[in-house]
């Protein structure tokens, strides 16, 4: 998919990859949903710049890999997004404090489910519980 494209016709395309992956996610394909948000990233990153679509893209994938249990995958997208953010906002705005937030959250529920033996299996608290315990 690498072909000049102005900034209108991307804008286009990531709605498109946003579209998708939601579709997929919503009828529970979360295999097809990563495989769009992945290919989305890439051609985010073709695109030769950091976009906030890049980050929209790093995020949806992290949050998905996160719906997985997933935590690596997870913590490593959270940490890319919090580097970007960073440097584009700096270290004190809402947004890069929300990030750092999601790496911690992540890494926590990783060393919960390591600690009980559950590599891969339901947490004990869900991202959604330790965001509203985190805040």
């Amino acid at each position: 998919m690498v072909m000049a494209m102005n900034e209108n016709s991307h804008s286009i395309l990531w709605e498109q990859f946003e579209q998708a992956a939601a579709q997929a996610k919503k009828q529970g394909n979360f295999v097809q949903a990563a495989r769009i948000l992945k290919e989305a990233l890439r051609e985010a990153e073709e695109y030769g710049e950091i976009t906030p679509n890049l980050i929209t893209a790093a995020h949806s994938l992290a949050e998905l890999h996160l719906a997985q249990h997933r935590y690596k995958e997870a913590e490593a997208l959270y940490r890319l997004v919090l580097e970007v953010r960073e440097k584009l906002l700096g270290p004190t705005h809402q947004d890069v404090v929300d990030s750092l937030k999601k790496v911690a959250i992540v890494q926590i529920m990783s060393f919960r489910a390591e600690a009980l033996g559950r590599r891969s299996a339901e947490p004990v608290l869900s991202f959604d519980d330790m965001m509203a315990i985190a805040s």
